[in-house]
Order: structure tokens, then C-alpha cells, then sequence
């Protein structure tokens, strides 16, 4: 090919880069599981969670916070479709809420 412009070798050097920092992230990942270390979405996960639990209980708790991210998320995302979704992890958590709380008054 006469518009080739890389080397013979970039392939390989390409691949075995990949593979190398393949090996590197399953060690990084397999220290932070041996060290019970959270990963940044573990950790997003759990905020999220909390946040919709704190919703599902009064949901006018963490107003601001709540139409900050609502903000975040309209710049990559249908608004409508951020609102519905939204509406029904808040909806799920709060029943999930109460039926902890029902099963919790049963055994106690």
C-alpha cells in the first residue's frame, strides 16, 4: 500500500501494549479485591443508593443535589426520559424501603 504510512512492527508493538496493560489492570483489580478496596463506581454505586434511600424516605431531601445531577445528565441525555427514570429508582426504592420496614416489624 503506497499511503502506508506505519511501521511493519506498530501492530505488534500495539498488541503486546494492550496485553501488558491488560496483565496490569487484573493485578490492579485483583490487589484492590485482596485489600477489600472499592473501586470509584463501587463507591458511586453506594452513594447512589444511599441518595435514593434518603428520596424514597422524603422526597424533597437533597433537593439541590438531586437537580444538579438532573442538570448533569440533560447535557448527555433526554430530559424526559431522565425524569421517568429517575422517578422510578426513587419509586423503587421507596417501596423496597417499605417492605424492609414491614419485615422488619414482623421478625421484631
Amino acid at each position: 500500500m503506497a499511503d502506508d504510512f506505519h511501521d511493519a512492527n506498530d501492530g505488534r508493538r500495539y498488541r503486546a501494549r494492550l496485553r501488558r496493560q491488560g496483565r496490569y489492570q487484573a493485578d490492579y483489580r485483583s490487589r484492590l479485591k485482596g485489600a477489600r478496596a472499592p473501586q470509584k463506581a463501587d463507591i458511586a454505586a453506594a452513594c447512589f443508593e444511599e441518595l435514593l434511600g434518603m428520596l424514597g424516605r422524603n422526597p424533597s431531601a437533597a433537593t439541590s443535589f438531586v437537580n444538579a445531577a438532573l442538570r448533569r445528565l440533560s447535557t448527555r441525555f433526554d430530559k424526559r426520559q431522565i425524569a421517568e427514570r429517575f422517578a422510578t429508582l426513587v419509586a423503587r426504592a421507596a417501596r423496597d424501603q417499605a417492605n424492609s420496614a414491614r419485615r422488619d416489624g414482623e421478625c421484631g
